[in-house]
């Protein structure tokens, strides 16, 4: 027997089934498998992201914290510590009541030619040169002016404002009372320099008995803390930004804290309702802006400096971050689209097929007795 004569004859009925209890469930199983993938990759792709925001929400903390460290070095530099007591003890007799009259009189000439000597006095002094030979080293010092035990400006790296400064509020702060306390202003803009910077104030106090002598207010210049913030590009949706509290950006790709524009990934995080955690990552949906992924990280500076409710957000578009892989998928899904249609296809094709083959069967028996039955007739008796 020829190998062509051979013919496997396998009944319609077990070829749809067998087909079903295969294709159908490896179909189901694989649209399973293709959707978990699709959510892991989501799940790793906005970790990588968190990394990022977590990485940098910690460097800027560590510069914060190094600038306080340094703004605290400065108050108990030899020059500040004798220029503080001198002015104290030039002032110890006076009564309150001499004192504020002496301020007054002083505060009513300060931006007058009448303070001129006063004010050269004051600029050169042993303890302003030291504050300008720190400014001039390091130029992220923008100005710096120290006060005695009750407010009044004795060095400066410039002329201030105002000679009496223990009516601000954030003198005030930085004199707790008579305590002496840290005090960090909220982020502010300058106009003029183009620059962000924060006020710190630290209390002078007093080596030998740890009290309140005096006060050393620096204006620290931050644009250098934001690098990353501003750069630091994954892709070409990727950006990273740095906001407020109230979601205001203070640095990002082509935003500055003068524009005083608000982040809608923000706004999207925290209109949902439960407060969220120091770090983590979302998919969300903005209007307008499609699906992205959202990294967030808090730089922790809150609990220690209350104005200082920093967070750095790492967004990035969903449909690029899931780009390498989201091809895969839909052409898997394609596939098994296709084996189930194709199943589907047979089913129909055989069910079709019998349909036809039983009707020609009845035919052709219908067609055979009638020529048996005349053949019959026409014979002779």
């Amino acid at each position: 027997m020829r190998a062509d004569d051979i013919t496997v004859r396998v009944p319609v009925k077990r070829l749809l089934i067998g087909l079903s209890l295969t294709v159908v469930p490896l179909s189901i199983l694989g649209m399973y498998i293709v959707n978990r993938a699709d959510n892991e990759i989501r799940e790793v792709t906005g970790r990588n992201i968190e990394t990022i925001a977590a990485s940098s929400a910690s460097r800027i903390s560590n510069y914060v914290h190094d600038r306080v460290i340094q703004v605290g070095a400065l108050a108990q530099m030899p020059a500040v510590l004798d220029a503080v007591t001198a002015a104290n003890r030039a002032n110890g007799d006076a009564s309150d009541a001499a004192f504020q009259e002496k301020v007054n009189r002083i505060e009513k000439i300060w931006n007058t030619p009448a303070a001129e000597t006063m004010v050269k006095l004051m600029l050169g002094s042993e303890a302003a040169r030291m504050l300008r030979s720190q400014v001039a080293v390091d130029r992220r010092l923008l100005r710096i002016t120290l006060t005695d035990g009750r407010g009044a400006a004795i060095a400066a790296t410039h002329k201030t404002l105002d000679y009496y400064q223990a009516d601000e509020e954030f003198w005030q702060k930085i004199q707790a009372q008579g305590r002496g306390a840290l005090n960090l202003t909220d982020i502010l803009y300058d106009e003029v320099t183009k620059a962000s910077y924060i006020g710190i104030g630290v209390p002078v106090m007093d080596p030998a008995t740890n009290t309140f002598i005096g006060a050393l207010d620096v204006l620290m210049e931050l644009s250098t803390i934001f690098p990353d913030a501003a750069t630091r590009q994954q892709g070409s949706s990727t950006r990273m930004m740095l906001v407020k509290q109230d979601g205001t950006i203070i640095t990002g790709p082509g935003t500055t804290l003068s524009m005083n524009v608000k982040a809608p990934e923000w706004q999207a995080l925290t209109a949902m309702g439960a407060s969220l955690p120091l770090a983590g990552s979302q998919t969300l949906g903005l209007s307008g802006g499609g699906e992205k992924l959202v990294a967030y990280a808090d730089t922790g500076l809150r609990g220690d400096y209350q104005n200082l409710a920093w967070t750095v957000l790492v967004t990035q578009d969903a449909r690029e971050a899931l780009a390498p892989t989201r091809g895969i998928v839909r052409l898997s899904f394609v596939f098994m689209l296709a084996a189930l249609a194709a199943l589907a296809l047979l089913a129909v094709y055989f069910s079709l097929h019998r349909k036809v083959h039983y009707e020609d069967v009845a035919d052709a028996m219908e067609q055979q007795a009638a020529t048996q039955l005349t053949s019959e007739r026409s014979r002779p008796v």
